[in-house]
């Protein structure tokens, strides 16, 4: 089962890398924003993001962690869809909005899916062992996307 959670891991670092990493520059590119009118949306992002782990981690203790999850990535799957299909300001508003809401809430519920399935003394072994899929996630994601936009 530790695998399985390592794999769905593996793929939130993976999108969200590539948004986080390639947002202000799509904005001042494709999107005409000044540099500091895309810093200020990211900014705006990052202010709604702040509490997304204590809130999603509450939700995923009253609804289950896998509930929870799959309301995560489809908020997500909705701010990319918006992202990368309107891309007014309106829709990149949106997306910023959205993916801030719900950005930092897949390590809190993956924290708490390791205490769940093995325990509090194994738990910290779990959260590093799934991290590492994590991590092969964001490493893979920016390369992916540089080699796929040729």
């Amino acid at each position: 089962m530790v695998w399985h959670v390592g794999l769905i891991y593996t793929a939130y670092g993976f999108s969200y890398i590539i948004y986080m990493t390639f947002f202000t520059k799509y904005l001042i590119t494709e999107g005409s924003y000044t540099q500091a009118a895309a810093g200020r949306l990211f900014m705006i992002m990052g202010w709604f993001s702040l509490l997304c782990g204590l809130i999603w981690g509450w939700v995923s203790d009253l609804i289950g962690r896998k509930g929870a999850l799959i309301i995560v990535y489809l908020i997500h799957t909705v701010a990319f869809t918006l992202f990368a299909l309107w891309p007014s300001p309106a829709g990149l508003i949106l997306s910023a909005i959205l993916f801030g809401l719900s950005a930092w809430s897949i390590p809190a519920i993956m924290a708490a899916t390791c205490g769940d399935l093995l325990g509090p003394r194994l738990a910290p072994a779990g959260l590093g062992f799934i991290t590492l899929f994590f991590g092969i996630g964001q490493a893979i994601g920016p390369a992916w996307r540089v080699h796929w936009q040729m």
